[in-house]
């Protein structure tokens, strides 16, 4: 009866140490992603050094996970840090390359970054990504209405608005 109890406490230690292994990448995971909402909350609540150590310690926690990089480069945007907002856009489509809202979001800070070149190259990727992402249309518009190329600016402000009339309001479509 001992011997029985004593392979089945290997038996059962086998497990537990699989379980952790196969588990902690799980953890890790939920760790981040809660992280990862409340450095939205504090985004949302315009306390952006707050959501930036929230975003950073989610990335911490799970060095892959996207939306951690997309959330960090939000916050950094709304400071005026361009170019580590960029970074962490990029770092985020990096790790999702179907993400249209980072695309559009890095695209709309190379714009207040003034580095017009990359901007096209975004929006027109997640308006790839997103067909039916108004906003993409109506900033890509913007662009091209800047370069001087008034007949694309036209076709894209109006199929923002044909995808979301309320972009009426927006004005001039500046991202």
């Amino acid at each position: 009866m001992r011997r029985r109890l004593v392979s089945w406490g290997w038996i059962l230690l086998a497990i537990l140490l699989l379980a952790g292994l196969l588990g902690l990448p799980y953890l890790d995971r939920r760790g981040a992603e809660a992280l990862t909402r409340q450095g939205r909350a504090l985004v949302n609540g315009k306390d952006h050094p707050a959501a930036i150590a929230h975003f950073s310690r989610a990335i911490e926690t799970d060095p892959g996970y996207a939306p951690a990089y997309h959330g960090r480069g939000v916050a950094y945007f709304n400071q005026g840090d361009w170019d580590r907002a960029i970074a962490d856009f990029g770092e985020a489509i990096r790790l999702d390359p179907n993400d249209a809202r980072a695309r559009y979001d890095r695209g709309v800070a190379y714009t207040r970054s003034g580095d017009l070149d990359w901007v096209l190259a975004d929006f027109g990727e997640a308006i790839r990504l997103d067909p039916a992402y108004a906003r993409a249309y109506l900033a890509r518009g913007w662009v091209y209405g800047k370069t001087g190329d008034g007949a694309r600016a036209q076709a894209d402000r109006q199929k923002a608005l044909e995808l979301d009339p309320s972009l009426e309001k927006s004005g001039d479509g500046h991202p």
